[in-house]
């Protein structure tokens, strides 16, 4: 009798820890990231730092609260920058929040992009943001991933 209430504990301890945190996290949809914009900061022989700002959007009806995150940029199709930041931001429901981090690049990424640049017509590029954002508890990271375009201007 002991033997089965001990199965029976081991089996549904962790179905009701599990429903516990995807109720603290409830069924929101996930953030939306778009770049607000990319400025050149330190260009450095190897090493190229970029300033980015990132508009995070709260679709749902609970408040996110942030302690940092994490990403990696792809441009047309190629590894391009990475970054972490440490800034804590709320986001309320409904709303926004523009959010700056260093994008860091390499030499090797950079002349990638301006050798494709030149195969071709450039009319503009294709970008894939991907990464996590941090809250206080360790356990647990909200994915983004958010694909877009920025053409020239005819």
């Amino acid at each position: 009798m002991k033997q089965r209430i001990f199965v029976v504990i081991r089996t549904f301890i962790p179905i009701f820890l599990l429903a516990g945190c995807a109720h603290l996290w409830g069924t929101a949809d996930n953030p939306r990231v778009n770049i607000a914009s990319l400025t050149p900061k330190d260009m450095k022989l190897f090493e190229q730092i970029f300033i980015m700002e990132l508009r995070v959007m709260n679709p749902g009806d609970k408040e996110l609260v942030i302690s940092g995150l994490s990403f990696n940029l792809e441009v047309n199709g190629q590894s391009f920058a990475r970054g972490v930041s440490n800034e804590s931001f709320t986001v309320g429901p409904f709303t926004s929040h523009v959010v700056q981090v260093e994008a860091v690049t390499t030499l090797a990424s950079l002349l990638g992009q301006i050798v494709q640049a030149q195969k071709g017509e450039f009319s503009g590029f294709t970008y894939h943001l991907k990464g996590y954002f941090h809250s206080d508890s360790p356990a647990v990271r909200i994915p983004f991933d958010e694909t877009g375009e920025f053409k020239r201007s005819p």
